[in-house]
């Protein structure tokens, strides 16, 4: 059941929590409540580039109006469904491409009237010409980018429980692992845990945040984790790694999983602990870290296979790729 609370919770700390207008309150997850054949239709409320001049291609944070008709929870998807006509199926609409949710329940205005989105806009170049090609440029991606506030979006779902924040205790761990724009949940968890005033959840938590992408021009929503370094030091931990600016411990690029090979001692114990541990990103970053955490932990005399049973048994590991 969901029960809408108009009360205003207002923070004794202006500083350090934000006023939350409207307060969401269910026990279970909201799960698809609009489908593909009936989406819902939002508005386009902004899109802003969010990474620098230098940064390889172009994102951008998208904030999406659903006039708090399609609620979901952290660590949710939705399904953005682009215009026009779909080019492997004549006379058929568009395929829905899924999209990780870049904000809390609440949304970036704290309303719990939109969902925000961190979208990178998908080109190709022809190695041959040098050029990019347009004919296979990413549909979805560059309609969410070239959008205008006012614009229509058709939206379903939301989608998801294995990315869900697990809120029983406020003290536990987390060790969230992104590539790209696979931080979107992330900033809706870290959000939650630190900017909003929330009487159901007052996170004790460790939040640990490790981000790999090309360069400082690259890093994604850094001024927000930067301020929760500030303000929760002993709650809050962000390592990134810069493949095209760091180096790791063998001299060749720094990708995510060096940098968590870096803390391996730490992370481990934390896991032994009970922590969860969560990934998000393109697919092709999970045989790395598999691989490095398969190395780790061959070092410390355990089988990771065997670990890594155990961590999905206790419900620790959490992975969502694409």
């Amino acid at each position: 059941m969901l029960v809408i609370i108009t009360t205003p919770l207002v923070s004794t700390d202006p500083d350090k929590r934000v006023e939350v207008k409207v307060r969401f309150e269910a026990t279970e997850p909201p799960l698809n409540t609009y489908k593909n054949k009936e989406p819902y239709i939002g508005t386009i409320k902004s899109v802003k580039r969010i990474v620098g001049p230098n940064a390889p291609g172009e994102t951008c944070h998208i904030v999406i109006d659903h006039e708090g008709n399609v609620p979901y929870w952290e660590g949710q998807s939705y399904g953005i469904i682009p215009p026009g006509e779909n080019p492997k199926k004549p006379g058929m609409p568009n395929s829905v491409r899924l999209y990780s949710i870049a904000s809390t329940r609440y949304g970036d205005d704290f309303d719990g009237r939109t969902a925000s989105f961190c979208v990178r806009r998908a080109v190709y170049w022809d190695p041959e010409t040098g050029k990019e090609d347009p004919s296979k440029k990413g549909i979805c991606s560059n309609f969410l980018c070239d959008s205008k506030p006012g614009d229509k979006v058709q939206i379903t779902g939301p989608s998801g429980k294995v990315m869900l924040l697990p809120e029983e205790d406020s003290k536990a761990k987390h060790i969230m692992v992104a590539t790209g724009t696979g931080i979107a949940p992330y900033r809706g968890y870290l959000r939650r845990m630190f900017m909003e005033d929330i009487p159901t959840f007052k996170f004790d938590g460790l939040a640990w945040l490790f981000l790999g992408v090309a360069n400082t021009d690259s890093l994604l929503y850094d001024a927000e984790f930067k301020d929760y370094l500030k303000m929760y030091p002993d709650n809050f931990r962000y390592d990134i790694a810069l493949s095209r600016e760091q180096r790791n411990a063998s001299g060749g690029k720094m990708y995510v999983q060096d940098k968590i090979e870096e803390y391996s001692e730490e992370v481990f114990k934390l896991l032994d602990e009970g922590a969860h541990i969560y990934f998000c990103g393109l697919r092709g970053m999970m045989p790395g870290i598999q691989d490095t955490l398969s190395r780790v932990a061959n070092a410390r005399g355990e089988n990771w296979e065997t670990k890594l049973a155990t961590l999905k048994k206790n419900k620790q590991w959490h992975v969502e790729v694409y």
